[in-house]
């Protein structure tokens, strides 16, 4: 097995790509045991339960085990957003910073914090 030396770093589109697929598979691993812990804080103190016996409750129930991925659809949604922020970034930070590898920290905040800001008014 051979390995290739990148000489200029991945565009804006692969960049929002790999982000939002790798925000995806952490959902995909995360979504059960958020499923799982919701209901556990939504039972009364009498009909608490340990995590293994709840999600055998979640699996038992009328969604199966697809009730284990409740929720999925919109967190996927919401994964472009860091996406599309961290694109926004590297954009700006190839702008205003060429060719410089590491940033001190005014200059990476300089660039974040309207792409924070942002996120919270758009």
């Amino acid at each position: 097995m051979s390995s290739k030396t990148v000489t200029k770093p991945p565009g804006t589109l692969v960049e929002l790509s790999l982000g939002a697929a790798a925000g995806a598979i952490a959902q995909v691993f995360t979504i059960p045991v958020a499923v799982v812990t919701t209901r556990q804080q939504t039972q009364g103190k009498l009909e608490r339960k340990g995590l293994i016996a709840t999600g055998r409750d979640v699996v038992n129930s009328e969604d199966g085990w697809s009730g284990l991925w409740r929720g999925l659809k919109a967190s996927l949604v919401l994964v472009v957003n860091p996406a599309i922020t961290y694109g926004a970034y590297q954009r700006l930070r190839e702008i205003f910073f060429p060719g410089k590898v590491a940033l001190r920290p005014w200059e990476a905040f300089s660039k974040a914090a309207p792409l924070q800001r942002c996120q919270f008014i758009c």
